[in-house]
């Protein structure tokens, strides 16, 4: 894997017609098998299958409240593409399902059957298998109910009695990892079938590029430690997509070498992926007059790095927020949408010039100790940056030594004021051609933020940068409303207060540090 020209895998077959199916009333195990069988046909036809409505508690605990887009995609993004809608079969349980098994079915090879006893890890083990032999990824009460269809069983996980989600690891590296594509790793959790579940919907992703993907409970000791069994064969620095809480999984991998991408249970990624990459340009940078008594804001919205953000929340959000475009703000979206959702990223930068779009490579990074990773890392985000004409950049640990290896335009450092992988909010200079800088929280309050300007130096400008939460609810709304009130109080704080871009900021820093020097 070069470490100048990677790319996030894409579909090799382009859409030229979508079949959609609407999951919302089939149950979760139905929704897994039909979402590994949308990979099993949309890697190799160019008429797609195109599902929605599948279940994710993790999107704002699933069900009627999740933010679903995939409707309004057909109309926002594929509007040119022939679409047909499949009517879900007679089937009480598993009606999108059915109708797609009725549809498909001489591409079913066979069913791989997940054991009960340990449905993560047997859940993504019948997935990797399916990968590689065009199975259908079913449970015990839905091979049963297939019986009648003449499919044979490629695997019945039920036989090998695994102890435990180790020992079910072991057996499928030893037996399933050789034939995977290793492009990219892959590891999910919360991968159950009750209403906790965090939903099947990447599973097309992995059957159609045959992905290798496990689970491992990576809060436990004794098994956190058995992640590298499997990383140690990918280059230092491959991205691990997918999920591990990241409350440990950072950690970990950044130790290891490795970064994680968030890939929670996004739609349609086969179809997204097969139109052809693009490229991106934004307006430019725009300094503002300096004042010496200006405050100058940039507003950003996190957590893009997670392609649920970027390709559900935010998508979500600027839809249907009436104050969307209103104040100049910051979108953090994950970069490699020019690969994996082209379409999306061109309708992103069609949005109004006072919004821009930074990138954030994964959460997580491999540690500059690890040399190779690190390196690999640093390239990465360097060709994504330039080919998505991205000039902002958010990081969050070592942020030091990514802006200087990297040098993006600006560099947004840390998650939040208190966040201890960032630095604070005065701390703002320059990474050779880099404006770094740190963040506050919007969440704390306006209050909070005009403590910050009373107790900066007075007789010069001030740089802020407000992490404004996140596109899961009304950001743009939030930040109107602090923008609003702050230049309210601009006679009872005797400062000026400006709101732009992140690259604005950035340049508006580098034109008032030349001219005092």
């Amino acid at each position: 894997m070069s470490t100048q020209s990677f790319s996030y895998p894409k579909i090799a077959a382009p859409t030229s017609s979508l079949i959609v199916v609407d999951l919302a009333n089939d149950l979760i195990d139905g929704q897994i098998a039909a979402c590994a069988l949308q990979g099993i046909v949309n890697r190799q036809y160019e008429q797609k299958v195109y599902v929605a409505n599948t279940w994710c508690y993790d999107n704002k605990r699933g069900g009627e409240r999740q933010a679903q887009v995939a409707e309004r995609f057909l109309e926002e993004l594929f509007s040119d593409i022939p679409t047909e809608h499949l009517e879900g079969a007679a089937d009480r349980d598993w009606p999108g399902l059915m109708a797609l098994v009725d549809r498909f079915g001489a591409l079913i090879n066979g069913l791989v059957i997940w054991d009960p006893a340990l449905e993560p890890a047997t859940i993504e083990a019948a997935t990797t298998i399916a990968g590689q032999t065009d199975g259908l990824v079913v449970s015990p009460h839905m091979a049963k109910a297939l019986s009648d269809q003449g499919f044979p069983v490629i695997a019945d996980l039920r036989e090998h009695e695994f102890r435990n989600n180790v020992s079910c690891l072991e057996w499928l590296k030893a037996n399933w990892f050789e034939g995977a594509c290793k492009h990219v790793a892959f590891t999910w959790s919360h991968m159950t079938t009750d209403g906790r579940s965090w939903g099947a919907a990447n599973k097309d992703y992995v059957v159609a590029l045959k992905l290798f993907t496990f689970y491992l409970d990576v809060t436990k000791d004794e098994e956190r430690e058995h992640y590298i069994d499997v990383l140690k064969d990918y280059p230092p620095g491959t991205p691990v997509m997918g999920w591990a809480d990241e409350r440990w999984a950072d950690d970990l991998f950044r130790s290891l070498g490795y970064f994680m991408v968030p890939y929670i249970s996004v739609e349609n990624l086969t179809v997204q992926s097969s139109f052809a990459s693009t490229t991106g340009q934004q307006p430019g940078p725009q300094p503002c007059d300096i004042r010496d008594d200006g405050v100058y804001i940039a507003f950003h919205i996190a957590d893009g790095d997670n392609l649920l953000h970027s390709l559900v929340y935010m998508p979500d959000t600027i839809m249907t927020s009436s104050s969307f475009g209103q104040v100049p703000a910051t979108w953090v979206i994950n970069p490699g949408l020019i690969d994996l959702a082209p379409r999306l990223f061109d309708w992103y930068l069609a949005s109004p010039s006072n919004q821009e779009f930074a990138a954030m490579m994964g959460d997580g990074h491999p540690g500059s100790d690890r040399y190779s990773g690190f390196k690999f890392y640093c390239n990465m985000a360097r060709g994504y940056l330039d080919r998505a004409g991205i000039r902002s950049m958010k990081q969050m640990a070592e942020a030091e030594a990514v802006a200087w290896n990297v040098q993006p335009y600006m560099m947004n450092s840390g998650y939040a004021g208190t966040d201890p992988r960032g630095i604070g909010p005065y701390e703002y200079h320059m990474d050779g051609e880099t404006f770094h800088i740190g963040s506050v929280e919007l969440k704390n309050g306006v209050e909070w933020i005009r403590d910050l300007v009373r107790n900066a130096p007075r007789g010069r400008p001030l740089f802020l940068n407000i992490f404004s939460g996140t596109a899961s609810s009304d950001a743009p709304g939030a930040i109107k409303g602090a923008a609003e009130t702050l230049k309210a109080c601009e006679q009872a704080d005797d400062r000026a207060y400006f709101f732009l871009r992140s690259m604005d900021l950035a340049a508006t820093y580098r034109k008032w540090i030349t001219a005092i020097r």
